[in-house]
């Protein structure tokens, strides 16, 4: 299914990335980049990937399993994905990270700065070495 994508073919970095529960509970997301590109028809999509700490995509997942992710490629720019497709490793050391593969499954949602602080503020973030299986020297 096609999708509204505002970006020109190109790939850009994130900035900050975070997988969000319904919660507010969340997990970030570091070195990301997103990528617009043409399949062969022409046709434009969206996909990204990012780094993540597995043990604490596993705990944010233990008790809710919808997610939404939320990007911020600079001001003016800041985006949410509602329910994104996404794809990791499965290994689970606690202070191992790997590449955290994601898609749209709908549309992109625009956020207004104010609108993105506001929420980013109000998140529980889960880090290394606060009980959810990392350490406290990162993640």
């Amino acid at each position: 299914m096609p999708h509204r994508i505002p970006f020109k073919e190109g790939a850009y970095v994130i900035d900050h990335a975070y997988l969000v529960t319904p919660l507010n509970r969340s997990v970030l997301l570091t070195e990301g980049v997103l990528e617009v590109y043409k399949d062969p028809a022409g046709e434009k999509h969206l996909r990204g990937r990012a780094f993540v700490n597995n043990a604490l995509m596993v705990a944010l997942l233990e008790d809710e399993e919808s997610l939404h992710l939320l990007m911020d490629l600079g001001p003016g720019f800041r985006y949410q994905i509602p329910h994104p497709i996404l794809q990791a490793g499965k290994v689970f050391e606690p202070l191992t990270r790997s590449i955290v593969h994601f898609a749209p499954s709908q549309d992109l949602v625009p956020l207004t700065d104010p609108d993105y602080e506001k929420i980013t503020a109000g998140l529980a973030v889960l880090r290394p070495g606060d009980g959810h299986g990392g350490d406290s020297r990162g993640g």
